[in-house]
This record gives C-alpha cells, sequence and structure tokens, in this order.
C-alpha cells in the first residue's frame, strides 16, 4: 500500500532536509535533493573504481570495499563485480555471509542482512517506492523508501529481487528468479513471482 501525499504533507516536507526524509521514510523529489544525487554519483564511482582494482588487485579491491561499506562485517564476503550499491551508510551486511556477483541495491532504505546467508548473483534489493495511481506524482519525482530486513542463515538463489518494505525471517530459502512482494516468515521456502510458500521447514 503506497503512503499518502497530501498538498498539506507537500507542503510540511519541502521545509525539510531531503537526506534527512529520506533516511525516516518520508516522502522527497530525488531529481531536487543535490545532497542525495552527490551520494548517488560518488557511490557509483567508487563501485566502479574498485571492480576495475578487482581485475588486477583482489586485496587492494577488498580492502577499499571495507572502507566504502562502513557496516560490512570483516568475515562477510562480496564478490566483483557490484553492479551498484547507492548509500553504503544504509547497507548492513552481518558474520560470514556471503554474497554472489552482480549485487544492485537502489535507493536510500535501510538493508540488513543477517549472519550465516548465501545471496546468489545478480540479487536486486530495491528500497524506493513511486506512487503507483497518481501519474502526476511519478512526474514530479516524488518517492519514499521502505527498510528491506533479510535474517539470519537465509539463501537467496540467482537473480532474487526484493522490493521495498519487505522483512524475511530466518533459515529462508529463495528460489531463483523469484520476486519477493510481502514479508516472509522464517523456516521455509519460496519460489515464483511473486514468490510464495513452498513447503515450511
Amino acid at each position: 500500500m503506497v503512503k499518502e501525499l497530501t498538498t498539506q504533507e507537500i507542503a510540511r516536507l519541502e521545509k525539510l532536509d531531503s537526506l534527512m526524509r529520506a533516511k525516516n521514510g518520508d516522502w522527497y523529489q530525488f531529481a531536487k535533493a543535490v545532497e542525495l544525487q552527490k551520494i548517488v554519483i560518488a557511490s557509483a564511482q567508487k563501485v566502479q573504481l574498485i571492480n576495475e582494482w578487482a581485475k588486477t588487485d583482489n586485496e587492494k579491491a577488498q580492502l577499499e570495499l571495507f572502507e566504502f561499506l562502513p557496516q560490512l562485517a570483516k568475515s562477510a564476503k562480496i564478490y566483483f563485480p557490484i553492479t551498484g550499491i547507492e548509500y553504503p551508510d544504509s547497507f548492513w551486511v552481518g558474520e560470514e555471509t556471503f554474497i554472489n556477483a552482480g549485487l544492485q541495491i537502489i535507493s536510500s532504505g535501510r538493508v540488513t542482512i543477517g549472519n550465516h546467508c548465501f545471496i546468489g548473483p545478480n540479487c536486486q534489493l530495491f528500497t524506493a517506492n513511486h506512487h503507483s495511481s497518481d501519474k502526476f506524482l511519478r512526474r514530479a519525482g516524488w518517492q519514499y523508501d521502505a527498510p528491506i530486513s533479510i535474517g539470519d542463515d537465509c539463501w537467496l538463489g540467482g537473480s532474487v529481487i526484493i522490493l521495498p518494505g519487505v522483512a524475511i525471517g530466518e533459515n529462508v530459502v529463495i528460489g531463483a528468479g523469484s520476486v519477493v512482494t510481502k514479508d516472509i516468515p522464517s523456516n521455509c521456502l519460496v519460489a515464483g513471482n511473486p514468490a510464495h510458500l513452498i513447503r515450511k521447514f
């Protein structure tokens, strides 16, 4: 369900800092938020540099990656190339988690991945929401972010997509190519588009 955006709410929000609005999950206009644009551009450039370093010097690439991602556990591993991580300070990864190549995380919502997880190649996690029924609000670029959380001991197959606001429990397996649109309880296997329960453990 899309959050309401009234004329009164727009007037209130326009008085607030865009970065704070984004972090709080409030509506904001990315095209008018210069400070957010700077973060996204700088992050894209850094990811490209890290990917280039990884071609010839993996050790340097790993050191730069840990500097880029301050909430990445030291025992976690992310394979290169990375497609994109727009807001590195909003990305948290737990101990002994493995993330395969092609990871993409879009927008400013907090993304938390627990301990001992396997994230398959080319997975995409999207925290941004746009208005689903008001084309004029979409044209004006209004959006808000909802966090994504993945519990401990989860396995996401290749090319899984997680949509905004989804919370995944512990010990969850998600079949390759699935699109997860709603919360998933612990100890189960889901698959499909949209992802649905296959069995409980």
